[in-house]
């Protein structure tokens, strides 16, 4: 009995006439040991070559490749939530792979900040850290200030130094933050409830307040990175109200 015959599946639509040219030279320079040139705390010139490299070469190819290969139906959703389509499309999420690596560690980001934001814990600073390679921080800085962040160059070692952001507003740090990166949880805002279990098995939740990140003039959401160390502090305030909306701290 002969085999039928699989379907082949039709491919999204292509460019043809696209040809990537090699680089010029090692994408990598030579190092003692395999993982040196991976390590974030080597210098520029470990992170350069290769992040230049993917811009001039690589990049342009694939954004002609969704600007004029794809149909409408096959191109990324970038505008999802209250994240801005054109900003996050033009600092790198056009990238195949830079994208998602800066979704993941915003989403890391933002999954520490809403872990402090529990009702236990009390109106004040809270302040938490993550390790983030100095070649997706660059285009994390970029996304951030498309936003509206405040991006300082301090000085220091490594590949850009240490850098100093600040959010002064909440809409803007939700936009960076947003939850549509990945479960589509707010990461900014915490509502607290007592549950409550009647004799007859119904559950009754009871609103008893909430906790938000603060994010203004007098008390912006705070980021450090040091490149060298490819390490980022982040502080914030976290303000709790009660049931009846009254904050627990009027000065903050």
């Amino acid at each position: 009995m002969p085999k039928a015959k699989s379907k082949k599946t039709s491919s999204a639509p292509g460019l043809t006439d696209v040809t990537i040219p090699g680089p010029s030279r090692p994408l990598i320079p030579k190092s003692r040991g395999v993982l040196t040139a991976r390590e974030p705390a080597r210098g520029g010139r470990f992170w350069r070559p290769s992040s230049t490299a993917v811009k001039l070469e690589f990049t342009p190819v694939y954004r002609r490749w969704l600007r004029e290969g794809l149909p409408d139906e096959f191109k990324p959703n970038y505008g999802m939530g209250t994240m801005n389509a054109k900003i996050e499309e033009v600092t790198g999420n056009a990238l195949l792979v830079s994208g998602p690596l800066m979704d993941y560690h915003l989403t890391l980001i933002g999954e520490a900040v809403a872990s402090r934001l529990r009702r236990r814990n009390s109106t004040g600073m809270a302040t938490f850290h993550q390790n983030v390679a100095p070649a997706l921080f660059s285009h994390m800085m970029l996304l951030m200030s498309r936003y509206g962040a405040e991006v300082h160059h301090t000085g220091g070692t490594g590949m850009y130094g240490t850098v100093e952001l600040r959010v002064r507003d909440i809409g803007v740090l939700n936009s960076i933050l947003d939850g549509a990166r990945s479960d589509g949880r707010r990461h900014t805002s915490k509502l607290h409830f007592d549950t409550e279990r009647t004799p007859d098995g119904e559950v009754i939740d009871h609103y008893r307040g909430k906790t938000l990140v603060v994010a203004s003039e007098t008390r912006p959401f705070q980021m450090t990175y040091r490149s060298r160390s490819g390490k980022l502090t982040v502080r914030f305030y976290r303000q709790k109200y009660d049931r009846n909306g009254l904050a627990e701290d009027t000065t903050i």
